[in-house]
C-alpha cells in the first residue's frame, strides 16, 4: 500500500515537473472532447425539435354520426389499445363546432346558427408514438368499429421519419469519428511526451526498477490529465451552449412551441462520459506508449 501511494504521488509530481507537456496533453484532449460535446448537444436538440414536430402530426379519427355515447367512450379504449398510439384526445362535436363558428365571418356564423344543426361528427385526435409505424397505425384505426373516416398526412410522416433517421446516423457518425480522431491525436501526443522523457525511463530501468514501478506513475499522470480535460470540456460545452441558447433560441420558437433543451438535464451524463473517456484515454495511451521504452535495455545517450 505504501509503495502504491508513493507511485501515485510520483504521478502527481510528474505533472508539476513536466508542466509544458501536461498542458499540451490537456489542451489536445480538451479540444477533442469539446467537439464531441458540441456534436452531442446539437444531436439532442435536433432530435427534440423533430420530435415536437412529429407530435403535431396527429391522426384525426371521426366517428359515425349516429354513434351512441357508450360506443364513443368505448372507441377511445379501442384506439388506445392500438400499437404505437401515444395520446388519444377526445374532440367532441359541440365544442369543436363552437370553435369553428368563432373563426367564421359574422354573417356566415349567424346563418349557420340559424340552421340549429351541428354537421360535425365526434372525433378523436390520435398521436403516433413512432413515426416509422405511422401507416400501420392508420391502417389499424381504419379497421375499428364506428370509424367514419380518418384524416392523416402520411407523406409528412414519412419525411419526418427519414429526416430523423438521417440526423441520427450522421450525428452518431460524426461523434464516433471525432472519438477515433481524438484517440489518434492523444496517442501521438502521449508518445511525444514519452519520447521527451526516454532518458528518465532508461535511467530507472538501469537501476533495476521493474516495469510496473515505472509504468504506474505515467498511467496515474495520464488519468489525471484525462480528468482535468473532462471537467474543463464539460464547463466549456456548458458555457458555449448557454451562449447559443441566448443567441439562437428564437430559431426554435419560430416553429411553434419548440425550444432548446436545458443543458442541466444532460450535464451529469456528459460530465461522466467526458471524465470516463478522458481517464481511459490517458490511462490506455500512457500504458501503450511507454511499452516501447520499457523494452529498451540500453541507456539513452545524452546528445551534445
Amino acid at each position: 500500500m505504501t509503495k502504491l501511494r508513493y507511485l501515485t504521488k510520483e504521478g502527481f509530481r510528474s505533472l508539476r515537473v513536466n508542466r509544458l507537456m501536461t498542458a499540451a496533453s490537456v489542451t489536445v484532449l480538451f479540444s477533442c472532447l469539446l467537439l464531441v460535446g458540441i456534436a452531442f448537444m446539437l444531436l439532442v436538440n435536433i432530435e427534440t425539435f423533430i420530435g415536437n414536430i412529429e407530435r403535431e402530426n396527429v391522426v384525426m379519427v371521426y366517428a359515425k354520426t349516429d354513434i351512441s355515447a357508450y360506443d364513443y367512450i368505448r372507441m377511445r379504449a379501442q384506439l388506445e389499445s392500438v400499437d404505437y398510439v401515444g395520446e388519444v384526445e377526445a374532440v367532441e362535436k359541440g365544442p369543436a363546432y363552437e370553435k369553428v363558428l368563432s373563426e367564421l365571418d359574422e354573417n356566415v356564423r349567424e346563418y349557420l346558427q340559424s340552421l340549429d344543426e351541428n354537421p360535425l361528427p365526434d372525433a378523436y385526435k390520435v398521436t403516433v408514438s413512432d413515426m416509422d409505424h405511422f401507416n400501420e397505425v392508420v391502417d389499424s384505426v381504419k379497421k375499428l368499429e364506428n370509424v367514419l373516416r380518418v384524416h392523416e398526412n402520411s407523406s409528412l410522416a414519412r419525411q419526418l421519419s427519414a429526416v430523423r433517421n438521417a440526423v441520427q446516423y450522421i450525428s452518431l457518425g460524426i461523434i464516433v469519428l471525432l472519438l477515433i480522431v481524438s484517440l489518434f491525436i492523444i496517442s501521438n501526443t502521449i508518445k511525444i511526451t514519452m519520447f521527451s522523457r526516454r532518458l528518465e525511463i532508461s535511467i530507472m530501468k538501469s537501476v533495476g526498477a521493474t516495469n510496473s514501478f515505472i509504468r504506474w506513475p505515467f498511467m496515474v499522470e495520464g488519468m489525471i490529465i484525462g480528468l482535468i480535460a473532462g471537467i474543463l470540456a464539460t464547463g466549456a460545452v456548458w458555457g458555449l451552449y448557454e451562449l447559443a441558447v441566448r443567441e439562437f433560441s428564437y430559431v426554435f420558437t419560430t416553429f411553434g412551441e419548440s425550444q432548446m433543451v436545458e443543458f442541466i438535464d444532460y450535464a451529469p451524463y456528459l460530465a461522466a462520459a467526458f471524465i470516463c473517456i478522458g481517464m481511459f484515454t490517458g490511462f490506455f495511451g500512457s500504458a501503450t506508449s511507454i511499452r516501447k521504452y520499457l523494452k529498451e535495455r540500453k541507456f539513452v545517450e545524452i546528445e551534445d
